[in-house]
């Protein structure tokens, strides 16, 4: 294999042609956040490529349709981005509890997904939300994956997520569970994606992290919300479909017993989150009992 080498592409048409000139394997880099952890080296030959200075790269547009990101858009210009927090709110509060100060500074969206972490604090949001990736294939030829059909390791290099209009519901939150208060790596996070109107839940959609080897919709847990009314039956039905949901993805695992009790928790705190009530309140008490 020949020496590793660096090249820092200036701008889209520069980092096509690499990718059109490359012969061996190629590598991308962009916040290097995960390259400061123990046993993750650099690769041994091939061309590392640099996104971090390809101008065009890092951007946030949300318009009256849908939102599109700049594969290199950092971490915490999503959690600092108010027309996103607008329309998506559970995608800048997924953000906002992703990892330190540092590492949101660095850390970028393509980066969170490609690096496929079960525990990936964004991809639970985009999951639910029906993004899409727009990528650059081994050849330089764009394309389009949804985010459920991305592999790593494949030569797709996200230039950009797409969140479809269709995709987006008015209502969102996130919600994650971590071993200690801050720079916390989830144990389980939530996303929730919802319609609501007098009183009563339509379309529902719900995905969650570090219950598998990639973040996964919760389709239980969305049927039992889906055209039901706000009410304490509805909540508890809602924390069964929850419980089945894990046993449905970790049978046996040891975290199994853990993860049931916690995912009731979560469920409760993310639906009182994305209607703007308190997870403490009458209706949140009597479901929990």
């Amino acid at each position: 294999m020949s020496e590793l080498s660096v090249a820092t592409p200036g701008d889209m048409a520069e980092l096509r042609a690499m990718f059109a000139a490359a012969a061996g394997p190629m590598n991308f880099i962009s916040g290097g956040t995960d390259m400061l952890i123990a046993g993750r080296p650099l690769p041994m030959g091939g061309l590392l490529i640099d996104l971090s200075r390809v101008a065009g790269m890092a951007f946030i547009c949300a318009d009256d349709g849908g939102i599109r990101i700049g594969g290199a858009t950092t971490v915490a210009a999503i959690a600092a981005d108010r027309g996103l927090a607008l329309r998506l709110p559970a995608l800048a509060e997924a953000a906002a509890q992703c990892g330190s100060v540092q590492i949101r500074n660095r850390a970028t969206v393509g980066g969170n997904i490609a690096n496929a972490a079960p525990a990936a604090d964004l991809v639970p949001v985009l999951v639910a939300a029906r993004a899409r990736l727009g990528c650059i294939g081994r050849d330089g030829a764009s394309c389009e994956l949804a985010i459920c059909d991305y592999t790593p390791g494949r030569g797709h290099l996200i230039a950009e997520v797409i969140l479809p209009r269709n995709g987006l519901l008015p209502y969102s939150a996130f919600v994650k569970l971590g071993p200690r208060q801050d720079l916390s790596i989830s144990r389980l996070n939530i996303a929730l994606l919802a319609e609501f109107q007098d009183g009563c839940f339509g379309d529902v959609r719900i995905a969650a992290g570090a219950l598998g080897p990639r973040p996964l919709r919760l389709p239980l847990a969305e049927a039992a919300l889906a055209g039901k009314e706000l009410a304490p039956a509805t909540l508890r039905d809602f924390l069964s479909a929850l419980t089945a949901e894990v046993d449905a993805a970790i049978p046996g695992r040891g975290s199994q017993t853990y993860k049931r009790r916690a995912i009731a928790g979560l469920g409760l705190d993310l639906v009182a989150q994305a209607l703007g009530l308190s997870p403490r309140g009458q209706l949140f008490e009597e479901a929990a009992q």
